[in-house]
């Protein structure tokens, strides 16, 4: 996989198969200008950024996810939940279920054909018990690691490139939040994710083991 933008030399490419790129951008109007246009391709809009794999062009805004602020990353947003619930009922109607979730439904229909035997009026109760509804309303999530960011990280990585199809994560300044003894355990557990990384940093820290390094310095010449 690489990343390709018109006004750049050199091309960011990630490692086969997976693999993790950093790009050091010390230039802060590069920095913004590049930031906020590979922000507006991920959310569908135009820009000059080209991601591809094998010469085969993606598109940005379904197989990347950028994280701008990694304490705000939300494991149960209504995207991923539909996703989550869409493979729940696959689940839940598959040879290994299908009995279990037959009962279950004909047990809640008796619940309340029981519960309207109790009170004065009428019920329209369905034949046809939508699971959907069933899940949302028993409130089923993803579990959250409310107190861990480096935790909640990795899951949210997980979910999202399994519900969502997710190929490449796109981290800004995530050295800021987290060690690099912690960056290395992420990028490993990323791996067998089986997903790239692009580490979008401001300035140059310490090196990395096996990360491409890619960097636009202050005046404004790519190395």
């Amino acid at each position: 996989m690489k990343l390709v933008h018109k006004d750049l030399e050199r091309q960011i490419v990630f490692k086969e198969p997976f693999g993790c790129c950093e790009w050091i951008i010390e230039s802060p109007q590069l920095f913004s200008k590049y930031l906020y246009e590979l922000y507006a391709q991920t959310e569908g809009r135009e820009g000059c950024f080209v991601l591809s794999n094998d010469d085969k062009t993606l598109e940005i805004s379904k197989c990347s996810e950028l994280i701008l602020q990694p304490l705000s990353v939300n494991i149960n947003d209504k995207k991923i939940l539909n996703k989550l619930y869409v493979e729940l009922e696959k689940l839940a109607f598959n040879e290994d279920m299908f009995l279990l979730t037959q009962e279950m439904r004909g047990k809640l229909q008796e619940y309340f054909f029981n519960l309207e035997q109790r009170c004065t009026y009428s019920l329209a109760i369905e034949d046809d018990i939508n699971i959907l509804s069933i899940f949302k309303a028993v409130g089923i999530k993803c579990e959250k690691y409310l107190d861990d960011i480096f935790e909640n990280l990795i899951e949210y990585i997980k979910i999202v490139s399994h519900l969502l199809n997710k190929k490449l994560f796109i981290f800004v300044n995530i050295r800021s939040y987290i060690c690099d003894e912690q960056l290395k355990q992420l990028l490993k557990e990323t791996a067998y994710t089986e997903v790239n990384i692009l580490l979008i940093e401001n300035k140059k820290r310490s090196c990395l083991y096996d990360v491409a390094e890619y960097i636009i310095d202050c005046d404004n010449c790519e190395i």
